[in-house]
């Protein structure tokens, strides 16, 4: 694979996305459909003339066989023919030509009708795309009226969106097929048709075949993205919890959900990392690989032992509150659809060998949903700050508040309590839970108000900021807040989880093991990658040579051009008319053997420079005897390989590396010290094709990064 060097300047110069958003909507369909308008008067053209030629030469067959019998000897020329014939042989020229005219009339007139197909398939993307784009703009404004109006207007646009796409498609594709029969066929009615013409039409027949191929691939291809739309279950790591497991936390949940008149979940899960959340989607355990389907309730077992039981029934509270009126509703029937729309739109944009047909598809779809952007993060806005609402009326708005201060500041202790333990699973303690607890300072939490713009962490939504939830809340922003907060953690907090779990210190040491496994699962994982691709280079050098041997053909070639156009300037100076001026034919003989000279000399300057190696690679480094020191691969940050009428490489050096200097003032090497670029240009590497000779370079590139992440955890390789 060619690797690209990050170029921001290329980022500058992208076009708007509505710029390509119209080129593919609406000027491909707008270029097929005049290219279908030039092929109309042309199939006519065809038509017709072959129409007139089958009325016209039986008529003629009649007048030349008249001729023939009086005339013999007439000599016949016929309409835009170089040659006369005979009267005889005109009679059964003409005859050929009646029946290659009955055998092509069919053709022609099929043909005449496939500008139809290009101007019908351009005509049906085009109103397909526009329907598309228009539909799903009112929709979207639709959509900002109400939640209800969301997801009845989402709905139409899910059902319809597909359909649309698939037409857009199916109109790209016929048009492309339609064309590219029409110029293939064109060939035959040539006048002339030699061997030049008949590969000519192969060709076009191939590119027609291809053509039909890629549109097949397009719509399969659509078929198959669009069954992404079924909602992807939620990996989770964590257990689920039965009643008898425990019985005070699900007393706990059924009490909130009867006092927030919501409905109560189908299963609770506990787990170490994320936030707090509910769903209504397929959860897949990651401990044992079960598929939760129902209601199913997510709690991080981390902050239970830091919220007192009225914060913890605020943030339950409010999760349950998903669970009430309408937002059931839409937690079931759009949040994970919209997210996989999302992603099917994403795959469409790379189907297979129909992407070019897809693409403009692909446009339409993330328009189309985008339209829906502003409606959901509104309406995503309202319904969290209704949840908090229905929250604090079980428990009051200062603690509600005061919640959401406290799991904002515990979030780094998390983080970096578990980061260590994944880092380093063999020296983590055998209860996370207690290890993030003992990491929080015995004065309390620092600077609670640091965290107002924190946004609570979610696998399929987005919340608000804390301070906007905190200011719905109507709770102002004080030292009263921030000390209740910031307060220390007491044993009291700490055990209270116990009366929730009826084996809380289990339950921590059975998540911590589970959470422990599957880091030393990654880390043996991530170990055997980076061994191997350690291992995927040889310990010995690698030489690669440049590849000389089509330039020093090429140059054979033209020496013996030169040396025949001088042999033929001695030997033939009166055909050649230069027979009378010696001057003249000496220098031109000059020339002459001046290119045999010269292509001799680059001939073999190539041919000795391919015996040297052009680069020779080794585990460590790279060399090249055009510069006068080693690459270490350690220093390379990026690298490019650009082929056309050179094969280049190009490796960016970090800033602190040591840049080395081309031998010769002009050579294949150069060296930029202000980009930080070392670049190597060939005539191509002996043995590789572009990208096989980026692959090895590649190779050795992330075998020099294996072996320092490997050394980086003292495992050696």
């Amino acid at each position: 694979m060619i690797v690209p060097l990050h170029d921001d300047r290329r980022n500058k110069r992208r076009l708007p996305p509505v710029v390509w958003l119209i080129a593919w909507v609406v000027g491909v369909p707008a270029l097929l459909g005049g290219l279908g308008a030039w092929e109309v008067e042309r199939g006519q053209a065809t038509a017709e003339n072959v129409t007139r030629r089958q009325v016209e030469l039986p008529v003629s067959v009649v007048q030349l066989r008249l001729l023939a019998a009086t005339d013999p000897y007439a000599s016949v020329r016929f309409e835009g023919a170089r040659t006369a014939y005979g009267a005889a042989l005109a009679v059964d020229r003409a005859q050929e030509a009646l029946a290659a005219v009955t055998r092509d009339l069919p053709l022609a007139r099929a043909r005449a009708w496939m500008p139809s197909a290009t101007l019908g398939g351009a005509l049906l993307a085009l109103l397909a795309g526009l329907v598309a784009l228009g539909g799903a703009a009112a929709a979207g404004l639709w959509a900002r009226r109400s939640r209800d109006a969301l997801l009845a207007s989402f709905g139409l646009v899910r059902r319809a969106l597909p359909v649309l796409l698939g037409l857009q498609i199916v109109g790209l594709s016929l048009a492309v097929l339609a064309a590219a029969l029409f110029e293939a066929t064109g060939l035959w009615f040539t006048q002339r048709f030699s061997a030049g013409e008949a590969k000519l039409l192969l060709a076009a027949l191939v590119i027609a075949a291809l053509a039909a191929w890629a549109a097949v691939a397009a719509v399969r291809g659509l078929r198959g993205v669009f069954a992404l739309f079924t909602p992807e279950p939620i990996d989770v790591r964590g257990r689920a919890l039965d009643e008898a497991e425990a019985p005070g936390l699900w007393r706990l949940v059924r009490e909130l959900a009867g006092r927030g008149d919501a409905l109560a979940p189908d299963a609770v899960v506990v787990g170490l990392t994320g936030g707090f959340f509910v769903t209504e989607g397929a959860v897949r355990l990651g401990s044992n690989g079960q598929t939760l389907t129902g209601r199913t309730l997510y709690l991080p077992v981390p902050y239970l032992g830091v919220l007192d039981g009225r914060e913890l029934s605020a943030v339950i509270g409010h999760e349950l509150a998903h669970f009430a009126g309408e937002d059931t509703a839409y937690s079931r029937r759009f949040t994970p659809i919209y997210a996989g729309l999302h992603r099917a739109l994403a795959a469409l944009g790379n189907a297979g060998p129909g992407d070019l047909l897809t693409r403009p598809a692909a446009y339409v779809g993330h328009r189309s949903l985008g339209t829906f952007d502003a409606a959901v993060a509104r309406w995503s806005r309202a319904r969290e700050f209704e949840a908090d609402r229905r929250g604090a009326l079980v428990s009051g708005a200062p603690p509600a508040a005061s919640a959401l201060l406290r799991v904002g500041v515990l979030g780094p202790v998390v983080g970096e309590t578990l980061g260590s333990a994944f880092d380093e699973p063999d020296a983590a303690p055998d209860d996370l839970v207690a290890g993030v607890l003992d990491a929080i300072p015995a004065t309390g939490f620092p600077d609670p108000g640091s965290h107002l713009d924190d946004r609570q962490a979610h696998p399929t939504d987005t919340h608000p900021p804390d301070r906007q939830r905190i200011a719905a809340l109507g709770v102002p922003l004080d030292a009263e807040l921030f000390a209740r907060a910031a307060r220390p953690l007491t044993e009291a907090d700490r055990a209270w989880p116990a009366a929730l779990v009826a084996d809380w210190a289990g339950l921590c040491r059975g998540l911590s093991a589970d959470f422990l496994t599957g880091a030393r699962e990654h880390r043996a994982a991530e170990r055997t990658y980076l061994e191997e691709a350690a291992a995927a280079v040889p310990v010995e050098e690698t030489l690669v040579h440049e590849n000389g041997s089509p330039m020093v053909w090429t140059m054979g070639v033209l020496a013996l051009l030169f040396a025949g156009a001088g042999a033929a300037l001695l030997l033939y100076p009166r055909a050649l008319g230069i027979a009378q001026d010696a001057l003249a034919q000496q220098i031109l003989v000059g020339v002459a053997a001046a290119g045999v000279a010269w292509a001799g000399i680059y001939a073999a300057r190539v041919h000795r420079r391919g015996r040297i190696p052009l680069l020779v690679l080794t585990p460590d480094a790279l060399r090249s005897p055009l510069l006068d020191g080693a690459v270490v691969w350690q220093d390379v940050a990026d690298f490019q390989v650009t082929h056309g009428k050179r094969l280049t490489l190009t490796l960016a050096l970090a800033p602190e590396a040591t840049l080395p200097r081309a031998k010769r003032l002009v050579s294949q090497a150069r060296v930029s010290r202000r980009r930080r670029q070392v670049s190597v240009q060939s005539l191509g590497a002996r043995g590789l094709k572009p990208d096989a000779f980026a692959a090895l370079i590649g190779r050795y590139l992330a075998a020099s990064r294996a072996r320092v992440h490997l050394s980086a955890t003292s495992t050696g390789i």
